[in-house]
């Protein structure tokens, strides 16, 4: 009787052992998904940044038909969506106008910031870098006066 035990024993402990490696091989089939992180929008920082269209809206009219922001993890978008009296201006101008969207931008998230017009045109902090404007932000919060040793501007 001792030995049908045994047995049974042994095939039971074989049995066991069967169903624990077969859930080990099927967990270690399943790979973990990665889950990437989507772009989603961020309707607070487009009311926040509104203010910054004010300037060039006053001085070259509505040259924006709009704009948003997306956030990805630490990069920050604003595209713009641009019409007919944006194209008309020069690409000086339109650097300005980008450069200051960029900077009020900047100034509120953290993390790169990116901004998207079109004609292509991408801003970002290599870009800044190199823009030869002398600091000019003719929106910003001080702008440059007669004699400040900014550039200096020819009145018509």
């Amino acid at each position: 009787m001792i030995p049908v035990y045994l047995a049974s024993a042994a095939l039971l402990a074989l049995a066991l052992m069967i169903v624990i490696e077969v859930l080990r091989l099927r967990a270690g089939s399943r790979t973990k998904v990665r889950v990437q992180r989507r772009p989603r929008r961020q309707p607070i920082l487009e009311d926040r940044i509104r203010t910054a269209f004010d300037g060039p809206r006053s001085q070259y009219g509505e040259i924006f038909v709009s704009y948003m922001i997306w956030r990805r993890e630490n990069e920050t978008r604003l595209e713009l969506f641009s019409g007919d009296p944006w194209l008309r201006l020069d690409l000086f101008t339109r650097s300005l106008v980008v450069r200051h969207l960029w900077r009020a931008l900047e100034a509120l998230v953290a993390g790169s910031v990116v901004i998207v017009d079109a004609p292509a045109q991408q801003w970002t902090k290599d870009v800044d870098a190199k823009f030869n404007d002398n600091g000019v932000d003719p929106w910003g919060p001080r702008p440059p006066t007669l004699g400040s040793g900014g550039p200096q501007f020819a009145r018509d």
